[in-house]
Formats: structure tokens, sequence, C-alpha cells
């Protein structure tokens, strides 16, 4: 049905990787300053043994939002704009 045959996505990848194609891909400095923002961050969660806050699909979140949000003067769900 199809003349030519579609590479699948890593097919893809690894084809623009080969031919130089740079737009899906991090710069070395990029990821070195990824890690150093969030290797601390990891380090924190495991020391710490945190976990996600579970909670119902279709909820406006986790509760613990609200008590974070609280924490900056910030309603949880606030878009910004007009006060209600």
């Amino acid at each position: 049905r199809y003349p030519k045959e579609i590479p699948d996505a890593y097919e893809r990848l690894l084809l623009d990787a080969i031919e130089g194609e740079r737009r899906l891909f991090i710069r070395s400095d990029e990821l070195d300053a990824a890690w150093e923002l969030f290797t601390p961050l990891l380090k924190e969660l495991e020391q710490k043994r945190m976990a996600p806050e579970l909670y119902p699909y279709g909820s406006r979140g986790p509760v613990g939002a609200h008590y974070l949000a609280a924490k900056y003067n910030v309603r949880w769900g606030d878009l910004g704009g007009s006060e209600h």
C-alpha cells in the first residue's frame, strides 16, 4: 500500500543523530546545567525518602499542594488575574 517504509520514532531519532540534526538533542553545557540543578533535589528526595503524593484522577491535585501554595500566600488552582 505504501511505496516507502516509514521509520519508527527511534529509527528516526538515530537517523537524525547520524545526519547531524541537533534540534532534538541537548548540548553538553545544557546537560551539565541540568545535573547541577537537579542533583541536589534528587539527593534530598532520596535522603528524606519522599514519595509523590497520590490523588484521584480528575481531582484538583494533591492536598499537600494547597498547603504549599498557602505557605506562599497563593490559592492552589489560581490562574492569576482576578480575585474571586
